[in-house]
């Protein structure tokens, strides 16, 4: 990530070459669209034009929706028929879809949440805040009561978060950003219905720095969750207390889901979408064929034969989308956005599904956390917004 920020500071500081010779090799690694876009302006104001169309034509085929003929970072290629040809494609794919509705409004503008999960036995959703190092408990129309605290259990932020197969468990993933335990995790197992802390697995920084982020439970009760800082997959098998490695070599790996027959694990991070065989442990990574992106995934889910996932491209201009995915070739098959471009997204985050449809949160407002903990204008943000989208 030292070489991403070393092109974002060339980027920002409109530092052409330096840009160029720092993207190309990112773009290799990562094939992240949002690197290839601010690539393919500096190769535009280095005066290098039709590397920056080539850039511009593999982004517009693989359906981004940047709007190039608002960025006079281009403005050299204004007329250009290829650059024309490229800003019709990506006009056609700013189509907006609207199928969300609202599902409920927490009533606390300052609980900057990341992570939701759902209890069908008791019907009851669970969200975690960021800012106030707590889980609350709420019902469908958004009546809300703390469920668990930073106080009495030692949660620090809470981010992911997975209800048991049973129904007689929640478990946290969470992080700590400030002081001497900055780089600290913990995975946090609490009673359904009581809130008790029933155990957590915390590791320290002394070996680097950990991000527990988010979590799935195979249906067999394996415990997967993606550490962000470490770049790492851990584990935690039925029965045991101890975190095992799974894999690792991921850069800052994020979303996690497991197939419906517990074969297949997915693990998105900042380059992609990986795939793990559960059966044998080989890893590969799962091929757009060249028609989309699969970066920028925070909540990711697998739900009847597909993805579902809560995506931003490196522009913010964040969608839901399914992708349809064969678990054999590791290829997506096809691609169908769900939502996007919708007025009230303000870094939508995680979702979770409940009765037939698929509920998530809208307006995590994570920017506005600081490291220290503080809120950047707390008097600007507004109740988070929890949105339903009926997934056929």
């Amino acid at each position: 990530m030292d070489d991403y920020q070393q092109f974002m500071k060339a980027y920002n500081e409109k530092q052409y070459e330096r840009c160029i010779q720092l993207g190309a090799p990112l773009v290799a690694v990562t094939d992240h669209p949002g690197i290839q876009y601010k690539l393919a302006e500096c190769f535009c104001q280095a005066g290098k034009l039709t590397p920056s169309l080539d850039l511009l034509g593999i982004l517009a085929k693989r359906g981004l929706t940047y709007p190039v003929e608002e960025n006079k970072g281009f403005s050299p290629l204004y007329g250009d028929k290829r650059f024309m040809e490229y800003t019709a494609a990506f006009r056609k794919s700013r189509t907006t879809v609207d199928k969300s509705a609202v599902s409920f409004v927490i009533n606390d503008s300052l609980l900057i949440p990341e992570g939701i999960a759902y209890d069908s036995l008791h019907q009851t959703f669970f969200v975690g805040s960021l800012s106030k190092s707590k889980v609350i408990r709420c019902s469908g129309n958004g009546d809300c009561a703390d469920f668990a605290n930073g106080k009495a259990s030692g949660l620090w932020m809470v981010v992911g978060m997975k209800v048991s197969p049973d129904f007689k468990s929640l478990w946290i993933c969470s992080a700590e950003e400030k002081d001497t335990l900055n780089g600290y995790a913990g995975i946090f197992q609490f009673e359904i219905p009581s809130g008790k802390l029933l155990r957590k697995f915390v590791v320290d920084n002394k070996q680097g720095p950990h991000l527990f982020n988010d979590i799935v439970i195979t249906g067999t009760g394996d415990i997967y969750f993606t550490d962000s800082k470490a770049g790492k997959v851990w584990r935690i098998l039925p029965g045991s207390d101890a975190l095992t490695e799974y894999g690792a070599g991921f850069v800052y790996p994020n979303g996690i889901a497991a197939d419906e027959n517990n074969k297949v694990l997915f693990v998105a991070d900042f380059t992609g979408l990986h795939a793990f065989d559960l059966v044998t442990g080989k890893r590969s990574r799962v091929s757009t064929g060249g028609n989309t992106y699969l970066n920028g995934i925070d909540g990711l889910y697998y739900y009847k034969g597909a993805l579902i996932g809560i995506q931003d491209s490196g522009n913010q201009d964040d969608r839901v989308v399914r992708y349809y995915v064969d678990t054999k070739k590791k290829l997506i098959t096809k691609v169908e956005t769900l939502q996007s471009f919708r007025k009230d997204f303000i870094t939508p985050t995680t979702g979770t599904f409940a009765n037939g449809q698929f509920h998530y949160i809208a307006n995590a407002q994570l920017r506005s956390l600081q490291p220290d903990g503080s809120l950047t204008n707390p008097e600007k943000l507004v109740k988070p917004v929890i949105l339903k989208l009926k997934v056929e």
